[in-house]
C-alpha cells in the first residue's frame, strides 16, 4: 500500500502526536507499506526551530524507510491564540503543496491538530480516490472554546463546520478515548465511520529506558529529594498552578522537592505566580531531551499530572502510557468527571484529586510520605493496565482496519478497548 501520513510534528519532535505519527509511520514501513511523511521542520516541544532548519522552504528527508517532505511553518514566539491559527494556517499552505509533490498514494492517514488538516485530507482522498482516516488526538476547537481562549471571534464557528465536513468526507475517524469518540459521535458523524484507535506505547523498551540516577547526576541537587514533578507542555488547560499551591503546603519539608519542567503559553504566568507565593521548595527546569526525561521518570518517586476542568475533559494525556510503562506513581489534579480523573481512580493506577482540591491533595502526599512502601501497589496496578496499549496489538488491528477500507468494506467497531 502506498501510505500517506502527514502531522504537523514528526521525528525528531519526541513529545505529544509527533509520538504516535511517528510511530504509526515506522511501524506502516516496517510492515512493508510504501511511507510518505508530510510534516513541517522540528520545532516541539520547545516551540522553536532548529538554527539548520531556519529560512527553509522545503526538504526532503528520509527517516527509517519513509520519505520525509518538510515545509515551512511559522512558529511564534509569543504563543496566543492568533499566533497559532498563523502558525497553522503556514504548515496547512505548504503541506497542500508536498501532498502534490508526494503524488498519488493509497490512503491518507492524518493525525490532527490542527483541525483544518481534515479539509487538506478530503481534497486529495478526491483527487486520488484514496481511503482517508482521520486520527483526532485533540479536539482542538472543543478545548479553546471550553476555556474562552478564542472569545467570540467569528472564525469559531466557521471552524466548527469545516471540521465536520471533514469527518463525515472521511472513511475513518478515530480517536483516542471513548469520551472524544463519543464526542465526535455527538457531531452526528456515522457511528460505522468512527474507530476507537488509542494511544499506544512498546512496554517493554519503555520500561527498559531511563538511567537510575541519571536525573539526579544530571541535576545533583536534587539527589537526596524525593522528587514531585510535572513533565510536559506546560500550558493553560493543564492548571499548574495547583501543583505550587501544593508545594506551598511542604516548604517545612526540606526533604521534598517539586519541579515544573518544560515549555509552553502559561509558563511566565506560572513563573510570576510562584514569585508571588514565595515558593522555596519549587523549581522550573527547561524542556529536556528525550533521553534526559526517561532519566527523569526513572528517578522521580511522583508524577504529576493535571487538567483544568472545561479543559475538554474527554482528553487523555498521552504521557500517562510511559509513566504507567515507567511503573511510577501518577498524581492527578483533574475534574472528577473527566476521563484521566475517571481511568487513574477506578483502576487504582494512582493517587486522584478533584482539580483545585488542594488539602485532599495535600492529604493524600502526607499519606505517602508516612507509608511510601504501601504505595506499590498502585505502581503495579498501572503497569498491568498499560499492557492493552501495547504497540503491536493496537497497531496491527488499524492495519486490519486499513485494509478492510481498501476492500471497501466497512471498519469493524472496537469499543470494548479499556479506557476507564
Amino acid at each position: 500500500m502506498r501510505l500517506l501520513v502527514s502531522s504537523m510534528t514528526f521525528a525528531p519532535d519526541h513529545s505529544g502526536i509527533a509520538l504516535y505519527a511517528t510511530d504509526f509511520a515506522v511501524y506502516a514501513a516496517e510492515q512493508g507499506h510504501e511511507v510518505t511523511m508530510v510534516t513541517g521542520f522540528s520545532w516541539y516541544p520547545k516551540w522553536q526551530k532548529r538554527p539548520e532548519d531556519r529560512r527553509k522552504l522545503f526538504r526532503t528527508d528520509f527517516y527509517k524507510g519513509i520519505k520525509v517532505l518538510r515545509g515551512y511553518l511559522y512558529v511564534p514566539k509569543k504563543v496566543t491564540t492568533i499566533t497559532r491559527m498563523v502558525q497553522e494556517i503556514t504548515f496547512l499552505l505548504f503541506a497542500f503543496f508536498n501532498f502534490l509533490r508526494a503524488g498519488k498514494h493509497d490512503a491518507i492517514v492524518l493525525f490532527t491538530t490542527p483541525i483544518n488538516l481534515g479539509l487538506l485530507g478530503v481534497l486529495f482522498r478526491k483527487l486520488w480516490g484514496a481511503k482517508l482516516v482521520i486520527n483526532v488526538q485533540d479536539l482542538q476547537l472543543d478545548a479553546a472554546k471550553s476555556l474562552g481562549m478564542l472569545g467570540k471571534l467569528p472564525i469559531v464557528e466557521t471552524m466548527g463546520a469545516l471540521e465536520k465536513y471533514s469527518y463525515h468526507n472521511a472513511d475513518m475517524v478515530a480517536s483516542i478515548s471513548t469520551a472524544m469518540t463519543d464526542l465526535i459521535r455527538q457531531k452526528d458523524i456515522p457511528n460505522d465511520k468512527i474507530y476507537l484507535w488509542p494511544n499506544w506505547i512498546s512496554v517493554a523498551d519503555a520500561n527498559a529506558q531511563g538511567q537510575v540516577m541519571g536525573f539526579r547526576q544530571k541535576f545533583p541537587q536534587y539527589r537526596d529529594k524525593i522528587i514531585v514533578g510535572y513533565a510536559g507542555n506546560v500550558g493553560i488547560k493543564q492548571g499548574l498552578s495547583v501543583l505550587i499551591d501544593l508545594s506551598k503546603r511542604f516548604e517545612d519539608q526540606p526533604n521534598l522537592v517539586f519541579l515544573i519542567i518544560g515549555q509552553g503559553g502559561d509558563i511566565d504566568n506560572l513563573k510570576r505566580y510562584a514569585q508571588q507565593q514565595q515558593v522555596k521548595n519549587l523549581d522550573f527546569i527547561d524542556f529536556l531531551s528525550q533521553e534526559d526525561y526517561f532519566h527523569f521518570l526513572t528517578d522521580a518517586d511522583i508524577v504529576f499530572l493535571s487538567q483544568k476542568k472545561d479543559s475538554g475533559d474527554v482528553y487523555f494525556p498521552s504521557k500517562l502510557l510511559g509513566i504507567m510503562a515507567k511503573q511510577k506513581l501518577i498524581m492527578v489534579s483533574a475534574d472528577k468527571d473527566s476521563e484521566i480523573y475517571r481511568v487513574v481512580n477506578s483502576n487504582k493506577v494512582g493517587l486522584s484529586a478533584d482539580f483545585g482540591d488542594i488539602d485532599h491533595m495535600e492529604q493524600l502526599l502526607h499519606r505517602y510520605l508516612r507509608d511510601i512502601p504501601a504505595f506499590e501497589e498502585y505502581k503495579n496496578n498501572a503497569y498491568r493496565f498499560v499492557q492493552q496499549y501495547d504497540r503491536q496489538p493496537v497497531l496491527q488491528d488499524v492495519f486490519v482496519q486499513l485494509e478492510r477500507l481498501q476492500a471497501n468494506l466497512k471498519i469493524s467497531t472496537n469499543q470494548e478497548v479499556v479506557a476507564s
